[in-house]
């Protein structure tokens, strides 16, 4: 899979079953929020600078019998993505890595990763080597975490902190961590694509009429 450059990451909080959060427990952390999603790109977020996954599959160990491999034993990856981006606003980062704010500009460090705030991503790339024809890739649930940040002087250069999230993949019931779209594939559904890895809240049932 060859791919060339990187266009946006698409971000939302979602509940334990990848359902996308809206308003004031949304990425947005405001009521008039209907959508629950956040594009990170040169627009929102002065672009993005690099998305590195790694832990995609897991070890592989040679099973020995009658002096020969005869079967190899493998195990699953925990995938983990390190996602750069230049500068995300303030409220998406701290929704993002579950900091609860205090009301007064403030949000809280606690020290570690809260494993019931989940995101949902899905990054888009361009697929090498047309420009016209990009790689997606998805990951369901995961729990975002910003391990370090270093303020360095400024010199003859600027020396900037970019924002560098760590997100840790959990497994779905049925559909595992995620999924990788190539738009050049037949039949490719960019609709489809969205709704499965930013599942929609379901439609809560009409209330019964009275007087029926």
């Amino acid at each position: 899979m060859s791919s060339l450059g990187i266009k946006s990451i698409k971000f939302a909080l979602v509940d334990k079953d990848g359902k996308v959060k809206t308003g004031v427990d949304g990425i947005f952390q405001d009521a008039t929020d209907k959508t629950g999603i956040f594009t990170a790109d040169q627009d929102t977020s002065y672009g993005v600078a690099s998305a590195a996954l790694s832990g995609l599959t897991g070890a592989t160990t040679p099973v020995y019998g009658s002096d020969q491999v005869v079967f190899v034993s493998t195990g699953k990856g925990t995938p983990s993505s390190v996602l750069t981006i230049n500068s995300l606003p303030i409220v998406i980062k701290n929704a993002i890595l579950g900091n609860t704010a205090d009301g007064k500009g403030g949000f809280g460090i606690a020290g570690k990763a809260d494993p019931n705030n989940r995101v949902a991503y899905l990054i888009e790339s361009r697929e090498a080597f047309d420009e016209d024809a990009p790689i997606y890739v998805g990951m369901y649930l995961g729990v975002a975490a910003e391990a370090a940040h270093t303020f360095t002087s400024n010199n003859a250069a600027d020396n900037r902190a970019f924002d560098a999230i760590t997100i840790t993949a959990i497994e779905t019931k049925t559909q595992g961590f995620g999924k990788y779209w190539f738009s050049e594939a037949k039949s490719f559904d960019s609709a489809a694509m969205l709704s499965d890895i930013f599942k929609t809240p379901a439609t809560p049932a009409p209330a019964p009429k009275t007087g029926q």
